[in-house]
């Protein structure tokens, strides 16, 4: 299999398309299908399925409150993933706002009722956004994007999305709203499942995907941000393939796991060139199920046999007494 490369994008969804080299016009999803684990990591891979576990967006504003449930309330129900989500700010006009989360304590009942009215909006949060403000939105907890606000998401790959102020989907969505005073959160949980950080450079920068649990994805901020594959064998020959620049027709960049080395490098001319990006991978990710024991702290392997000694049962397991 020829050897996969970051690929070009303008964001990362499941059909986002690359945009250079060999694997020109294939999805991300086609891509994650042949590549499996040297693309997402087979830690990634393995858990989320082979399924692609967030997306990376540019937004404006979001035109209605929406809250999204949890894994835990997601999976079961709808058969997908719950939503976590960070917003980076990349302009904000003066009189813009967002609206995260409620100022007091609201009841089902006055929810409810303030959808019909259409006055959910009154008893948010408002906040003024700025340039490089980062914003956490939990599970459960609804938010609004108003005109002015240009912005990046990163969130879980999800389509449970539900728009509160139509009553029938807030009737759906009431029992995993957090109708509790919350304030914003301007920074990640460490529980969160990804990480998203800004970074700001101004000489070459040497990163190691491989030493991660996952692919890692590049959203370039301001001026333009240069990326340069290096192997064990030193640097590739230049192409398309293993030397991209982002800028701001094109700002992002999927780079795969299996990638050894890559440099990232400002490409401003000029005296002191600089450059910004955020940098986004997965963490936490949770580890296999181990094999359960019984009370005796022996292997349980699901063939239906109490073991005590060494012995062959015909399952195909060899088992081992523990005491």
């Amino acid at each position: 299999m020829k050897k996969i490369y970051p690929l070009l994008l303008n964001s990362l969804t499941p059909d986002s398309t690359a945009l250079n080299g060999f694997l020109k016009d294939n999805s991300i999803d086609d891509l994650i299908e042949t590549y499996m684990g040297n693309l997402l990591g087979d830690k990634t891979f393995n858990f989320f399925q082979g399924n692609l576990p967030i997306t990376v967006k540019l937004c404006d504003e979001s035109g209605h409150i929406t809250v999204s449930p949890d894994d835990e309330t997601a999976l079961p129900r709808y058969g997908c993933w719950g939503k976590e989500r960070m917003l980076y700010i990349l302009s904000a006009e003066e009189d813009s706002s967002i609206w995260i989360g409620f100022k007091k304590d609201i009841s089902a009942t006055d929810i409810y009722e303030r959808s019909l009215e259409g006055s959910i909006l009154e008893t948010m949060n408002e906040i003024g956004p700025e340039e490089g403000e980062t914003f956490y939105i939990r599970p459960g907890v609804p938010f609004r994007i108003g005109e002015g606000v240009r912005y990046v998401e990163v969130a879980q790959n999800s389509p449970c999305d539900f728009n509160i102020e139509e009553t029938d989907q807030l009737v759906e969505a009431l029992d995993f709203i957090n109708l509790s005073a919350s304030n914003p959160e301007y920074v990640a949980p460490e529980s969160c499942l990804f990480r998203m950080e800004r970074v700001a450079i101004t000489k070459p920068q040497t990163i190691a995907p491989d030493q991660t649990e996952s692919f890692m994805a590049i959203f370039n901020l301001d001026n333009q941000t240069s990326l340069k594959v290096k192997d064990l064998r030193g640097y590739t020959e230049i192409s398309e393939e293993t030397y991209i620049t982002l800028d701001s027709k094109s700002p992002l960049a999927l780079v795969p796991h299996d990638i050894q080395e890559l440099t990232i490098s400002p490409s401003q001319e000029g005296d002191n060139p600089t450059s910004s990006f955020l940098r986004i991978y997965m963490c936490n990710i949770p580890e296999p199920p181990k094999p359960e024991e019984d009370e005796d702290g022996e292997d349980e392997c699901g063939c239906g046999h109490h073991h005590h000694d060494d012995e062959d049962c015909g399952c195909g397991h060899h088992h081992h007494h523990n005491g």
